[in-house]
């Protein structure tokens, strides 16, 4: 997605949903997104996690264009800190992501559809390979983001055994 906007947007602006994993929120879209098992790791540790991916994704295909990470939190459009000339880029892979773009045109903000690519990277495969410590997740994300994803997911399981 991000060689995609590249080409038309010197800022990206990123939204980490579910940034305050204490008041997660159901949704009719998406049976999990709420549940602990689907957000095991922090906003601190995502955007660690995005980081590290996004500064190899640079690297390996030679794009230039500036990032923001910032806290999204879908259930209070009232907090979204964004400039009004945002466009919101979403890939479609279920009903989840569709809401989101209804979302986005519901609150008078612009737009784009990005077609999805053939297979779909799930972070709910890379979460459960995680879980059964199946290295399989290493091939599915970028290699500069293998070590912070492991170490946060290392992280947040002491936490929770200790918690």
């Amino acid at each position: 997605m991000l060689s995609a906007l590249s080409h038309d947007f010197d800022r990206i602006i990123i939204g980490i949903t579910n940034p305050d994993l204490a008041n997660l929120q159901e949704h009719s879209a998406s049976s999990h997104r709420h549940t602990d098992d689907a957000n095991p790791f922090t906003y601190e540790a995502r955007v660690k996690i995005i980081q590290a991916s996004l500064t190899g994704l640079l690297q390996s295909e030679d794009v230039a264009v500036e990032f923001e990470i910032i806290p999204f939190d879908l259930t209070h459009p009232e907090s979204w800190s964004i400039p009004a000339e945002s466009v919101f880029a979403v890939r479609i892979f279920s009903p989840w992501e569709a809401s989101k773009l209804s979302l986005f045109t519901d609150q008078g903000f612009e737009t784009l559809e990005l077609p999805a690519p053939a297979a779909k990277l799930s972070a709910s495969d890379i979460r459960h390979s995680l879980s059964v410590a199946d290295s399989e997740w290493k091939s599915l994300v970028t290699p500069s983001a293998i070590n912070v994803i492991q170490t946060e997911w290392d992280y947040s399981n002491s936490t929770k055994v200790s918690a």
